[in-house]
């Protein structure tokens, strides 16, 4: 297995790098105070989904009851319970191979156990914090430096995760709009609503890979604080995209499958939604676009952007507005409640695994004055061990891994 994080030339080198005394002492996690501020915690994310869940009664309160949403009434009213339960499973599989997709960016340094519990964390936190998905990975990142990752491996692989799901998102974009423009596919749509989205999708792919390589580096020696943001993120994203072009291109398969899964599968639940009221939704090609598209939405960060994309989306691929409004609740329901439901439960593991490491490290100290007192009275000295040793270990290629409650090197 390769080394476990190479440092880039543009980049100050990670302070624990080669350093396991500084991360035995816990001095590892000074670096995530600030982004840790920038990033949704735990709380957020809770107070967030009970707002969301607020507003869901609310809305099913108005669909009932409102004269002139009659139409998505009668859609629920005839709602087929199968197709109901295949957009469930369609939405769990979506979140399972989210995180497929963070153990695959990871190099496989997380085992499944760290890797669930991360990943459905930062899918909560995608879902009730809306900021186009950098907001869960702003908190996996943070998440992962405190249990001892490198805040450099942290957040580039954190970026790296970020950048390929969205590539997938993109690519779906070119090869469907291309498809429907050259009507490969079924349906009928103007090449505006076709063959425009894909090629500002191959743009932004092409200019996220070309530009940040092609411009000269910005000398950050000079200049205020613009001027040194600039330069960082110039080098940050050169490093991310290397590394996801390196991943991909040396077929990582739990990066790359995991990424197809996290996007088809989540495409797979709406259209379910949409069948189990009654089906009549755009072709497969223009769904996907008004899904894809839709999405975007979610990049502004109010209550209801995602939602209000989407449906705009559709109805302009064709959907009744109905259907799309009615379609899109129920998916949102799933949507929203299984990552919550999951980020419940990998928050709790991790809350277990934080007690049992604070009564271990009790146990640890312990055992150590006790040692000490043996010693000072002539006795045989017995080294008590921390907990903390065993957090640097070896792979079985004999490279450096992170080991423990948190990080796991099990392949």
């Amino acid at each position: 297995m390769p080394g476990f994080i190479a440092t880039s030339p543009e980049r100050e080198p990670d302070p624990c790098l080669g350093d396991p005394e500084r991360r035995r002492r816990g001095d590892c996690v000074e670096e995530a105070e600030e982004a840790l501020e920038k990033s949704g915690d735990p709380r957020t994310i809770l107070v967030n989904g009970l707002i969301a869940a607020g507003l869901a009664i609310v809305v099913a309160a108005a669909v009932i009851w409102v004269p002139f949403l009659e139409p998505i009434r009668d859609r629920f009213a005839n709602t087929e319970p199968v197709w109901v339960v295949v957009a469930f499973v369609f939405q769990l599989l979506s979140v399972l191979s989210f995180v497929v997709a963070l153990r695959g960016a990871f190099d496989r340094r997380l085992g499944w156990r760290e890797s669930f519990d991360v990943g459905v964390v930062e899918e909560s936190a995608n879902v009730f914090l809306p900021s186009g998905g950098s907001g869960g990975l702003a908190l996996g990142a943070v998440i992962l430096i405190r249990s001892g990752i490198p805040t450099a491996f942290a957040v580039s692989r954190s970026a790296v995760l970020f950048l390929v799901t969205s590539a997938v998102s993109g690519g779906a974009l070119v090869v469907f709009g291309t498809l429907e423009a050259i009507g490969a596919l079924p349906g009928d749509a103007a090449l505006s609503l076709t063959l425009i989205p894909a090629a500002i999708a191959a743009l932004i792919i092409a200019a996220i890979i070309v530009v940040p390589r092609a411009l000269p580096q910005i000398d950050d020696t000079r200049g205020g604080k613009i001027r040194h943001g600039a330069a960082a993120t110039q080098a940050w994203l050169r490093e991310a995209v290397d590394t996801s072009v390196e991943l991909v291109t040396s077929r990582e398969m739990l990066l790359v499958l995991g990424a197809i899964g996290y996007y088809a599968f989540d495409v797979a639940s709406m259209a379910a939604a949409f069948e189990a009221l009654g089906g009549g939704g755009p072709a497969l090609g223009l769904f996907v676009l008004a899904y894809t598209i839709g999405h975007a939405g979610a990049i502004v960060p109010l209550p209801g952007s995602a939602e209000g994309g989407l449906v705009g989306a559709f109805t302009l691929y064709g959907s009744a507005l109905s259907l799309a409004a009615g379609g899109i609740l129920l998916y949102r329901t799933f949507h929203a409640g299984v990552p919550f439901l999951l980020g419940a439960l990998g928050l709790a593991d991790m809350s277990r695994k934080a007690r049992r490491e604070h009564r271990r490290g009790g146990d640890d100290r312990t055992g150590d004055d006790r040692d000490d007192g043996n010693a000072q009275n002539g006795g045989s000295h017995v080294a008590g061990r921390s907990h903390r040793q065993h957090n640097l270990s070896t792979s079985e290629g004999d490279s450096p891994s992170y080991v423990g409650d948190a990080v796991s090197s099990n392949n």
